[in-house]
C-alpha cells in the first residue's frame, strides 16, 4: 500500500465537495412513510399527505388530511387519492397532488428548534375551491402517561384552534389566517367526531396552515412559515457539511441520508431534556410514536456513528443525556418516555430492566473519548464510570461473566425463548467489551488498581467463555438455558463478542466463519437466529428475523476476523434496504425469508442507519482515530472493483483528514492531506476484495 500523506489530493478529488444529501423524488406510495421532525416537534405520515402531528410530549391530532371541493360538487375529493410524487429533502418534504383542474403542492416542515410545525400549500388552479382539512383531536401525552379534561376553542376571526386539558399546562394550536369556517365545537370536552377546518380559494395561492406547541410559537411561525423550511434546509447543509462526506459507487446517497436519518433522532421537551430517541412511526390509535422516546443502547449506537462521522459535541451530548438518568447505584437506562415529567417514570418496570446497556455504557464511553481525545469528558463524569462499572459486579457469576437472572434481558425480550435464558450471548460481549473500556477509563484517570483490577476481570472473562464454544458447529451457543441447557444455536448475537471482545483470535476466526453461512445470512443481513435453529421463524421479532443492529455486529466481525467480502456483501445489503421503509430511512427489521420490512416494524429507526454508517467507516474504509494519542489508522477492504472512494471532513481530535483510497493489486493508494495540528497516520497494508457485482435488491426477493 502506498501512501502519499500531507499532500494535495488529486483532481478528481478536489472536485469532490457535497453539501446536500441527494434530494429523493419518487412516484408517491400511499403506504410509506414520511416525516417532517425537528426537535420539539414531529409530522408523521404517508406518502398520500396523510399525518399526525407532535408538540413533544403531546399526541395533538392525528388522521389529518386535505380535500378538494371543485365545480360545485357536493362530495370532497381527498387529495390523497391525487398524490402523483414525493421530494424529500434532508429538512422538508413536498407532496405533489394533480387533477385535471388543479395542482397542489404541500410541503411539510419541522422547526429545528421551537415546537412549531408547518403544512405550506402552493395551489395553482383553473378553477375556484373550497379545501377541508379534517384530523382527530388528540390532546394526548406519549405513553404511557395521561391527563383528563381536555378541550378545544376556537377564535373564529384568526382562524386558530388551541387544544388545552384540565389543568392548562399544555396549550398547542393549529391555525391558519385562511380558515374561515369549522365543524362543531362542544364546550368543556373535545369533539367526539372528526373536526373540520375549511376555506376558499377563488384563484391560485399559497396557504400556510402550522401547528405548534403554544400560542406564542404559531405567532412567531405564521408570520413568516417560509421562513422554517429555509432554517431547515440550513440546518441539515451545516450538519452535512462539518461531518465526514464520502464519495463511494453504490454507497454515497444511503451514507448521506444515514447521517440525515440519525441527526433527527433528537428530541427536547422541557420535562425531560434533550436526548436521541430510537426511532419514528405514525402511532395510529396508540400513543407510541414508534420508538420516538429515549432508549439507552441506541442512544450509544447512534453515538459511535456519530463519532465516526465527526460530531463529537452531539455525540458527548447524546451519552450524557444518559448519564443525567443513571440510577443512583450506577445502572444505565434502557428507555426512557418523553412523558416522564408527567409521572413517577422510574417507578414502571421498563427504565432499567436490561442488562446489557451498562457494561455497554462503559464500551461507548471510553470510544467516545479516545476518538474525540476527550478527557475532560473521563475527568468530568468519572465517578459516575466507576458506578457503573461497580454496578456490573453486581450482576456477576462465578465465572465471571454476567447474568441475565442477576441483570435483566438483553438479546431477547419476546418469542420462544422469553423467560427461559439464564445467559445469553450478547450480554457477554457487552461485558467483555465494557471491561475494556473501563480499563482504558480507569488508565486515563491515574486509577491504576481499578484498571488491573478491570484487566484481570477481562483476562478471566475471556477464557470463560471459551466454553461457550461449539466445535462440532464452530460457533459460540446463544444461552445458557435457566433449565440448565444451552441453546447451540447458529446466531447473529454472536457478533457484539467477535467484533468487541477481543477473545482468542483462533476461536474467533472460527465462529465468524459462521456468520456468513446461507442458514443465517440473507443478502439484505444477518438473521437473528438462523433457518436450522429449533425456534426459527422468519417474521418472529426475537427469533429468526433480519435487525441492521445485529447485522452491524456481525460486519464489523467479518471485516475484523477474515471475512470481509461477506461482511462487504451486507453492507451493501443495508445500502439497499435505505427507503425500502421511506424515502432515507432505514426500517428497524426485516423478514428473514424475503426483502421486506418486518410487521409493525418502525420504519425510520436510528440503530439501522448507525449499521451502514459505523461499520462503512471503521471496517471497510478502516478509518479509526485516537485523539488521546493524536493519531488515525487506516485500514481499508476495499473492492478491487468498487474505483476510488473519497472522503472529506474525517475528524481525529482538532484536525480534519480527507482523502483518496484507489483499491488495486498489489497495490492500495491513498492520497492524504491533514487540516489542523498534524497527526500521526498509521497504514494497515490489506489487499483489495476480490468481489463479484452485487445486484440490486427486489422487494420481496426471497433469500433463497
Amino acid at each position: 500500500m502506498r501512501v502519499r500523506s500531507l499532500l494535495p489530493l488529486l483532481a478528481a478529488t478536489a472536485t469532490f465537495c457535497p453539501v446536500h444529501a441527494q434530494v429523493i423524488t419518487k412516484p408517491a406510495q400511499p403506504n410509506k412513510f414520511i416525516e417532517a421532525v425537528g426537535r420539539r416537534a414531529a409530522l408523521l405520515g404517508h406518502e398520500d399527505g396523510t399525518f399526525e402531528a407532535w408538540a413533544y410530549p403531546i399526541k395533538v391530532l392525528r388522521d389529518f388530511q386535505l380535500s378538494v371541493y371543485v365545480d360545485n360538487a357536493l362530495e370532497p375529493t381527498p387529495l390523497s387519492g391525487l398524490a402523483e410524487s414525493v421530494e424529500v429533502h434532508p429538512g422538508h418534504v413536498t407532496i405533489t397532488h394533480i387533477a385535471a383542474a388543479f395542482t397542489i403542492r404541500q410541503t411539510w416542515v419541522a422547526s429545528t428548534v421551537k415546537p412549531a410545525l408547518a403544512v405550506l400549500l402552493d395551489v395553482d388552479t383553473s378553477k375556484p375551491l373550497k379545501l377541508r382539512a379534517t384530523f382527530i383531536p388528540e390532546m394526548k401525552p406519549m405513553w404511557p402517561a395521561s391527563f383528563g379534561g381536555q378541550s378545544t376553542g376556537w377564535n373564529q376571526k384568526e382562524g386558530v384552534l388551541t387544544f388545552t386539558e384540565g389543568m392548562g399546562r399544555f396549550r398547542p394550536v393549529l391555525g391558519s389566517p385562511r380558515f374561515t369556517r369549522i365543524s362543531e365545537q362542544i364546550g368543556h370536552q373535545l369533539p367526539d367526531r372528526t373536526v373540520m377546518l375549511e376555506f376558499d380559494m377563488e384563484k391560485s395561492g399559497r396557504v400556510p396552515i402550522v401547528i405548534a406547541g403554544s400560542r406564542a410559537d404559531y405567532d412567531i411561525a405564521i408570520k413568516d412559515p417560509g421562513a422554517l423550511v429555509t432554517a431547515a434546509d440550513a440546518h441539515f447543509s451545516a450538519f452535512l457539511k462539518r461531518t465526514t462526506s464520502i464519495q463511494a459507487e453504490g454507497f454515497t446517497a444511503a451514507y448521506d441520508w444515514g447521517r440525515v436519518a440519525i441527526e433527527k433522532g433528537w428530541a427536547c421537551n422541557e420535562g425531560v431534556g434533550c436526548g436521541l430517541v430510537a426511532g419514528w412511526a405514525p402511532s395510529g390509535l396508540s400513543e407510541r410514536p414508534g420508538f420516538g422516546w429515549y432508549f439507552g443502547g441506541d442512544t450509544m449506537m447512534s453515538a459511535w456513528a456519530m463519532q465516526d462521522y465527526g460530531d463529537f459535541e452531539g455525540a458527548r451530548a447524546a451519552l450524557e443525556f444518559l448519564l443525567d438518568h443513571q440510577r443512583a447505584d450506577g445502572k444505565v437506562m434502557h428507555e426512557w418516555t418523553q412523558s416522564s415529567a408527567l409521572l413517577d417514570w422510574p417507578k414502571y418496570p421498563y427504565g432499567y430492566y436490561h442488562a446489557d446497556t451498562t457494561p455497554l455504557f462503559l464500551f461507548s464511553a471510553a470510544r467516545y473519548a479516545r476518538q474525540a481525545g476527550d478527557l475532560d469528558f473521563v475527568r468530568k463524569h468519572w465517578p459516575k464510570f466507576e458506578q457503573s462499572y461497580r454496578f456490573c459486579l453486581t450482576m456477576l457469576d462465578d465465572d465471571g461473566l454476567l447474568s441475565n437472572l442477576k441483570g435483566g434481558a438483553a438479546a431477547v425480550e419476546t418469542g420462544a425463548l422469553s423467560g427461559k435464558v439464564a445467559r445469553d450471548i450478547y450480554l457477554q460481549g457487552a461485558w467483555l467489551a465494557g471491561l475494556s473500556g473501563f480499563a482504558e477509563l480507569a488508565s486515563w484517570q491515574g486509577q491504576k488498581a481499578l484498571e488491573s483490577e478491570a484487566r484481570a476481570r477481562l483476562t478471566k472473562a475471556r477464557e470463560a467463555i471459551k466454553s461457550w464454544f461449539v466445535p462440532e458447529k464452530a460457533i459460540f451457543a446463544f444461552a445458557q438455558l435457566k433449565d440448565g441447557s444451552r441453546y447451540e444455536a447458529n446466531s447473529g448475537w454472536q457478533g457484539l463478542l467477535l467484533a468487541r471482545g477481543g477473545i482468542d483470535p483462533a476461536l474467533a476466526a472460527k465462529a465468524t466463519a459462521s456468520l456468513a453461512r446461507p442458514t443465517l445470512a440473507t443478502p439484505w443481513g444477518t438473521r437473528m437466529f438462523a433457518t436450522d435453529s429449533p425456534f426459527y421463524n422468519p417474521v418472529g421479532y426475537n427469533d429468526g428475523s433480519v435487525w441492521p443492529f445485529v447485522t452491524a455486529q456481525t460486519t464489523l466481525a467479518l471485516f475484523r476476523h477474515g471475512q470481509p467480502a461477506a461482511g462487504y456483501r451486507y453492507l451493501h445489503g443495508m445500502a439497499q434496504a435505505t427507503g425500502l421503509s421511506g424515502a432515507g430511512f432505514i426500517s428497524e427489521y426485516f423478514s428473514g425469508d424475503r426483502f421486506a420490512e418486518g410487521p409493525r416494524a418502525v420504519p425510520h429507526q436510528l440503530f439501522s442507519s448507525v449499521a451502514l454508517v459505523n461499520p462503512l467507516i471503521t471496517a471497510m474504509l478502516g478509518l479509526m482515530s485516537d485523539g488521546i494519542a493524536g493519531e488515525v489508522t487506516i485500514a481499508p477492504q476495499l473492492p478491487c472493483a468498487l474505483g476510488p472512494v473519497r472522503f472529506q471532513q474525517y475528524r481525529v481530535g482538532q484536525t480534519y483528514l480527507s482523502g483518496e483510497i484507489r483499491p488495486g493489486k498489489p497495490t492500495t493508494v491513498i492520497n492524504l492531506k491533514q487540516q489542523g495540528p498534524p497527526v500521526k497516520v498509521q497504514v494497515e497494508d490489506r489487499p483489495c476484495l476480490d468481489v463479484p457485482s452485487l445486484p440490486s435488491l427486489t422487494p420481496g426477493q426471497r433469500a433463497d
